[in-house]
């Protein structure tokens, strides 16, 4: 995130939202608590390692280390390892298409018309909206992708600032893709926060016909550390009414799904203005920033301070994460994200069963036919991650394997018109017979 300094709120530009009253957090959902179930911290803690350079990643020139997530490097031509193209090769893993469920935003700068490939960029996945009155509202959870250091070109790991949102917007992906919703959600990766915010100043230009449709945002920024283990941590609404019932939501959350949490709400002109809730709060539009203990609010509940002074460092790394308090925090924002949405129901109400088997060169796949699936793909993965194989309308696929390749694990998933996924059905081929040269 920017740095830390307390300012006072510029004055709003209000808007007139159009979107419909929320639905009240005083009962429990146990949608919601099923999808808080399906939730792994192990998987969020591996993508905040990944993201921070803490562990390698698969590249086509084979593994290779994250060692910054600087928007100055991020985009330029022909960096790899990207930690934008990592996050959007975690989304095709998951079983979301590049142009159908998630789109890049390519914003006017630092280049303009001069170097139009080099300029920033967002990254944005939608879950469409299933109501037919709700549909057209949207919430949003967002997350800054890019780190900072004293030398960022070469090393800024970021793992709280924030890695630990990048990541956690990919565990919300994962879950997410597998519910139905009446209001559309919107997941947002930005870029340039760390440069005056310039990802979401543009995002919100760029979109201002979403404006009036956007029923709240939840800002995840640098929120995993937790060195006193007092699982305390902080929600900035400012002043708008629309943020500060965001806030009190979040607080119904933590108690209606036992979340272990406390937080100060931070509800007037001292809230935190140098991050990517505040140009929707210019616009009048209802955000919330979730933020670990960073301020002494006097007389509230967190106490001292207990702030992560690696952050804007090369030390800014994994150790200092508290993967606990972390994952409970993000926890609440999901449940809080999905409470603003209105779960409807699992996309698919029966389980997808699958079974393979090899005969020769080919290894067949079978599976059951799901009510309402449009289409279903094929994985493979040989021990380096899942790949797609393709899609198809049957409930069958043959591939023409190699040896090893008859060895490997496959997957179906089901997928409905509106792109929302069943639970993935794995598979190991049953050997019936082979033959291979």
């Amino acid at each position: 995130m920017s740095p830390c300094l307390r300012l006072v709120f510029a004055s709003l530009i209000c808007i007139n939202l159009i979107v419909a009253p929320l639905k009240s957090t005083d009962e429990y959902d146990p949608l919601i608590a099923e999808i808080l179930s399906e939730g792994s911290q192990y998987r969020w803690v591996k993508w905040i390692a990944a993201l921070s350079g803490a562990e390698p990643i698969s590249t086509d020139s084979g593994e290779a280390v994250i060692r910054t997530r600087s928007s100055y490097v991020m985009f330029e031509p022909n960096q790899s390892p990207s930690a934008f193209q990592y996050v959007q090769d975690e989304l095709q893993a998951l079983g979301l298409e590049e142009g159908e469920d998630f789109i890049v935003h390519t914003y006017a700068f630092p280049y303009g018309e001069r170097y139009p490939e080099r300029n920033w960029k967002n990254l944005i996945l939608t879950f469409p909206g299933e109501d037919p009155t709700l549909q057209d509202e949207r919430v949003l959870l967002v997350a800054h992708m890019d780190s900072t250091s004293g030398q960022e070109g070469e090393l800024a790991p970021g793992a709280d600032d924030n890695a630990s949102g990048a990541a956690g917007l990919l565990e919300a992906a994962a879950r997410l893709r597998h519910y139905n919703f009446e209001r559309t959600i919107h997941l947002v990766w930005f870029s340039g926060e760390e440069q005056n915010r310039y990802g979401s100043k543009y995002f919100v230009r760029d979109y201002e016909d979403w404006l009036p449709e956007i029923a709240g945002v939840i800002n995840m920024d640098m929120f995993a550390f937790d060195w006193d283990n007092d699982r305390c941590f902080e929600v900035h609404t400012g002043t708008l009414p629309g943020s500060q019932q965001i806030g009190q939501d979040m607080a119904d959350m933590i108690e209606l799904y036992d979340l272990d949490l406390r937080f100060d709400l931070i509800d007037d002109e001292t809230a935190y203005t140098l991050a990517d809730q505040y140009p929707f709060w210019q616009a009048g539009v209802p955000a919330v920033m979730v933020f670990e203990n960073f301020f002494y609010q006097e007389g509230k509940t967190c106490g001292n301070v207990d702030r992560n002074t690696q952050y804007h460092t090369v030390a800014d790394r994994l150790p200092y994460i508290n993967q606990d308090t972390g994952y409970a925090i993000l926890q609440a924002a999901i449940a809080t994200l999905v409470h603003l949405a209105g779960p409807i129901q699992a996309c698919f109400a029966t389980p997808l069963q699958a079974f393979s088997y090899s005969e020769f060169e080919i290894v067949t796949l079978n599976w059951n036919a799901l009510e309402n699936a449009s289409y279903y793909q094929a994985w493979i993965n040989e021990g380096a991650g899942w790949q797609l194989l393709g899609e198809t309308g049957n409930l069958r696929w043959e591939h023409t394997a190699t040896k090893a390749q008859q060895e490997a694990d496959y997957l179906v998933i089901a997928v409905s018109d509106t792109g929302c996924q069943s639970e993935p059905a794995i598979t190991h081929p049953r050997k019936i017979y082979a033959h291979f040269e």
